[in-house]
């Protein structure tokens, strides 16, 4: 569906402009090793995520590739986007560590972004794969046992 193709794009816009504004306004790391801790796993986790999908299932976008095959496995055992999962334990720890209103409002919006693009996400792959709704009842959106 076009509507669904604009939605999507404009996600992904609003997604990207929020990263980049995050990691212009300074060092894309934290100096507190708890924090940079939290970072280092975020990126860890998207390696292995982006990994698991493989390049014939990765899309940009939250629509589907018509060759693609439902991932169940590594990470997405646990979460279903665990991508998203990952890029909020990057940013966040960035934004607490130099904390501003600027960066506070950015990250809530890129937060706010991906809740929505899961959702939307979700309601694509459920059209796309019969066996989704089965997946959904044993894990969870963004973090393991509670969301």
């Amino acid at each position: 569906m076009k509507s669904d193709r604009i939605k999507a794009y404009i996600l992904v816009s609003i997604q990207f402009i929020c990263l980049i504004l995050i990691f212009a306004s300074g060092r894309p790391y934290a100096k507190n090793y708890l924090s940079l801790a939290l970072e280092i796993m975020g990126v860890a986790l998207e390696i292995w995520a982006v990994i698991t999908m493989g390049r014939h299932n990765l899309n940009i976008t939250p629509l589907i590739k018509q060759e693609a095959q439902l991932v169940t496995w590594g990470p997405y055992r646990f979460i279903r986007h665990p991508m998203y999962s990952a890029l909020l334990l990057i940013i966040w720890p960035i934004i607490i560590d130099r904390f501003s209103l600027f960066l506070l409002i950015t990250g809530l919006v890129l937060t706010l972004v991906f809740i929505v693009k899961l959702f939307f996400e979700e309601s694509v792959l459920k059209k796309h794969f019969v066996e989704y709704e089965d997946y959904m009842k044993t894990t969870k959106r963004l973090i393991p046992y509670i969301f």
